[in-house]
């Protein structure tokens, strides 16, 4: 039975946690209902005729299986939705944006001078070439304030055994595990994890100075973007506690260039648990309901020390499955949540997008929470894709050949339209009957007349779509609907990838299982996630040649290995 929050479980924010930097996830988000995105009012009047109230009715927690929620009804429409916390949200959007901050390009930072935060490459006029430094490096002098800044010429400067950091990357993303790379490149396990920081520096140093573009506004007509989540499991450090640490990363792929714009693990590597932990006890943070929460995002310590309690709302760990022992987890719903706020961020350029989802839980609240009014706007449609996984080679090829005899068919009552003529029409067709049948969009699923290996008996339903849309617009949207470019992504990381390649398994008994490739800590499997990605899309080329940075227009030419190891912005001459 649902219960409300007391004033005391929500710390006085009212029913629903406040608005927090222009982040505001907890709003109907039915697109078919008057009160999409209309954001619920944190105090209201109770009574026959009150003066203050809101289309919203406060479910409280409500037990859904594997953890109770708290919930929040729409009286409009009738549909519920999970409360979220806006402050945590927009605490994961700075985690994810951090590499934008980090690798900020070579500017005066003087205190009070006109030419604070400006950089030679932006502006070339406001400062003067001053020489070089002892080691090599580009001096400038900032004609504000006349003070002196450098540039550095090489990024691997004051590097031992620099002839070893290429092929240890090179090593590292062809499938050679960890210890063999020490025997295969004769270099300490120190030596190694310092390349495989120096490595992960460099691509995203590479990455924001061309990605940057993208910030500034670069025209981008229309995206297709594949999202989906992949699952990684690591092994346990101390025989004391032999369970796997579970953790999930979100991905999002364009799928005209391939091009994959982030790739977001459910974990933070600089926080310290002992440290959270006082400081959510001193805050009250436990005395609070998750959703009001300042580390609502987190899998706080001590919600898992202590024994779970009847009634309680907190998000348990999968059986058989423990925190990490460094770091910490974020709940991938708030990873979720702030990953389409990035992109949100990150694309302010794109005119018209077309997300393509997995059924992952809360996927469809955040895409359309973080694009909602892009979606008023008719900019931003969403569709959910299903794709049956468990088929074998011979059943795909046998879907395959039903669908070419189906064309053979229709090519002969339509001799005079072209294959994905006769595909839309099908579609269109097939989508004006779901219409007639299902009231409900979410059940309005048309399976796809253009099956593929790829994606066998693959079917697609709208999120987006009203009654007044052309039937045809629609349809073309649910034959472009697919989720291969991020699905290759996922594929290329664990076959390429050792450490995170999904391997064969030896149990030792009920729910804890020890994985022969799978690493003990999650930064290092990170930081290699997130420098694959930067190699993948500036370094590996497709049968056209060329990568999905040059087919999305970020670069003109592929960058090698051994350039992106070097790589440094560049500096006006």
């Amino acid at each position: 039975m649902a219960r409300a929050y007391t004033r005391y479980q929500t710390g006085g924010q009212g029913r629903v946690p406040p608005e927090h930097q222009g982040i505001q996830v907890n709003a109907c988000r039915n697109v078919a209902c008057s009160n999409f995105g209309v954001s619920p009012l944190p105090h209201v009047n109770k009574g026959r005729s009150p003066k203050l109230t809101d289309n919203y009715r406060v479910a409280g927690v409500k037990n859904d299986r594997a953890r109770k929620q708290a919930t929040i009804q729409c009286k409009v429409c009738g549909q519920t939705f999970t409360l979220k916390s806006n402050v945590a949200i927009h605490s994961e959007l700075q985690r994810q944006q951090a590499s934008f901050h980090e690798f900020l390009p070579v500017c005066c930072r003087s205190p009070g001078c006109s030419n604070a935060g400006l950089s030679p490459d932006t502006h070339p006029a406001f400062f003067q070439a001053f020489g070089r430094t002892e080691a090599g490096s580009r001096r400038y002098r900032c004609k504000g304030c006349g003070k002196t800044f450098s540039v550095s010429q090489s990024p691997s400067l004051r590097h031992r055994l620099p002839d070893k950091t290429e092929l240890v990357a090179r090593l590292l993303i062809n499938k050679m595990p960890m210890r063999r790379i020490c025997e295969a490149a004769d270099v300490r396990p120190a030596v190694l994890y310092n390349r495989i920081d120096y490595l992960h520096r460099q691509t995203q140093r590479l990455s924001t100075h061309y990605e940057r573009q993208l910030l500034r506004g670069m025209s981008l007509p229309f995206l297709r973007i594949a999202v989906d989540r992949q699952d990684h499991i690591f092994n346990w450090n101390s025989g004391a506690d032999r369970r796997n640490t579970r953790l999930t990363a979100v991905g999002s792929a364009d799928c005209g260039s391939g091009y994959v714009f982030r790739f977001h693990l459910d974990y933070d590597p600089d926080l310290n648990p002992f440290d959270v932990d006082l400081h959510a006890r001193e805050i009250g943070d436990y005395d609070l309901a998750p959703p009001f929460r300042h580390y609502a995002h987190l899998y706080l310590p001590g919600d898992y020390t202590a024994p779970a309690e009847p009634g309680d709302d907190i998000e348990r760990l999968a059986p058989g499955s423990r925190l990490p022992t460094m770091g910490m987890r974020v709940h991938s719903d708030y990873v979720l949540f702030a990953h389409f706020h990035y992109l949100k961020w990150l694309l302010p350029g794109a005119e018209h997008i077309h997300f393509y989802l997995d059924q992952e839980p809360n996927i469809r609240g955040a895409c359309l929470n973080a694009f909602t009014e892009k979606v008023k706007g008719r900019e931003v449609e969403a569709f959910f894709v299903s794709i049956d996984k468990d088929l074998t080679v011979d059943e795909k090829k046998l879907e395959l050949a039903h669908s070419e005899t189906m064309f053979a068919r229709l090519k002969e009552q339509y001799p005079q339209l072209k294959k994905r003529e006769i595909a839309l029409e099908v579609m269109r067709q097939r989508y004006r009957d779901a219409c007639a049948r299902y009231p409900n969009p979410l059940h309005r699923w048309i399976e796809n007349v253009l099956p593929n290996m790829g994606e066998p008996k693959k079917q697609v339903c709208s999120l987006t779509a009203r009654p007044e849309d052309d039937a045809l617009l629609v349809a073309t949207g649910l034959l472009g609907a697919s989720l291969h470019p991020i699905d290759r992504f996922f594929m290329q990381i664990r076959r390429r990838v050792s450490l995170l390649e999904r391997p064969i398994a030896t149990a030792s008994s009920t729910g804890r299982t020890w994985y022969g490739y799978s690493g003990y800590n999650p930064g290092i499997a990170q930081k290699i996630m997130e420098s694959f990605r930067v190699i993948y899309n500036y370094c590996l080329v497709g049968s056209d040649h060329k990568t999905p940075a040059m087919r999305l227009g970020l670069i003109n030419e592929q960058v090698s290995l051994g350039q992106l190891l070097k790589f440094i912005e560049p500096t006006p001459r």
